[in-house]
């Protein structure tokens, strides 16, 4: 008789970085299906699974039931409307569908976290503690710090998310823990962070690198991004990548005021990077108001959606 649900026997240990437990959400990327087996990863963790499986590529999302030494149990989340989703989520979760529960969970699916209602709650709280107008770029912050194998040490978190979240108890010490820091999902960015001051200027230089890699290893960084603060210009930040045998770059404006002479100077950028070797394609500038570097990354989009339609 075939159970209904998902069964997973990891190849390993859990892992303690990307450890399940019951009651979260998870998302589910099915790999592969082979002799009866479904290849499945949840978190950066590859398990064989049975079950309740849908032919691959398909991502879903499904809640932890049980979790034993041998064996993980997970029930698939089916007939969620696109639209209704992250309402569905909360409810499995046990929780009330509040706008701020909401935007969380959108923040957290978009980073790919299990949905787990301790974490939820515990950043909501710390959330409320803040002016709301600061409220949206703690949390953008703090989730990505979940996708970070520093989430554990919360000594460590509060010096990465100062120094984020440019608060005036930042230290050095902040930009060292994510220096040092690496994403515990295999698909996801690494960031390394630099510091400069001049005369009238400040900001930060963060060297984004290739999907699989390791920080420092690759010939040119997947991304540059530049943040700099002016007393006349406040925030500008320039997301500058390649495409192609080309270069893209993202202009980001602190005010609409300032659209127009920064896309006036887009052809001394050109120019300049010409003559460094490097063509510019296009340059897009647009005006809003961006905290902190994890607003600017776009993490890998999931598989499209397909129905269960296998048991294996």
């Amino acid at each position: 008789m075939q159970i209904s649900g998902i069964f997973l026997n990891p190849a390993v240990e859990l892992q303690t970085a990307t450890s399940l437990q019951p009651g979260q959400v998870v998302r589910v990327e099915v790999l592969g299906v082979e002799n009866g087996l479904a290849t499945v990863r949840i978190g950066g963790q590859t398990f064989t699974a049975t079950g309740e499986i849908p032919s691959p590529p398909a991502t879903f999302r499904a809640l932890v039931r049980e979790v034993t030494v041998n064996t993980v149990h997970l029930q698939y989340l089916n007939g969620i409307p696109e639209g209704d989703a992250l309402t569905t989520m909360a409810g499995a979760l046990g929780m009330a569908t509040e706008p701020e529960t909401i935007k969380l969970l959108q923040e957290m699916v978009r980073w790919q976290l299990p949905l787990d209602r301790s974490l939820v709650e515990m950043l909501l709280s710390a959330a409320r503690e803040l002016p709301p107008r600061e409220r949206a770029a703690f949390l953008a912050a703090r989730v990505w710090l979940e996708t970070l194998d520093l989430r554990a040490d919360p000594v460590r978190v509060r010096e990465a998310l100062a120094y984020l979240l440019g608060k005036d108890e930042a230290t050095p010490r902040g930009q060292e823990v994510l220096n040092q820091a690496v994403p515990l999902s295999p698909d996801q960015e690494v960031i390394s962070f630099f510091t400069f001051r001049g005369q009238e200027l400040y900001g930060e230089l963060y060297l984004v690198d290739e999907r699989h890699g390791r920080k420092g290893e690759q010939d040119f960084p997947l991304a540059l991004v530049v943040r700099v603060e002016t007393p006349a210009l406040g925030a500008t930040w320039v997301y500058l990548a390649r495409s192609g045998k080309e270069l893209v770059a993202r202009v980001t404006v602190a005010e609409e005021k300032f659209i127009l002479p920064l896309a006036r100077a887009a052809g001394e950028l050109k120019d300049r990077l010409a003559a460094l070797g490097y063509t510019l394609a296009d340059i897009q500038v647009t005006a809003r108001k961006i905290s902190c570097i994890c607003e600017l990354l776009r993490p890998r989009e999931p598989q499209p959606y397909r129905p269960v339609n296998t048991l294996v």
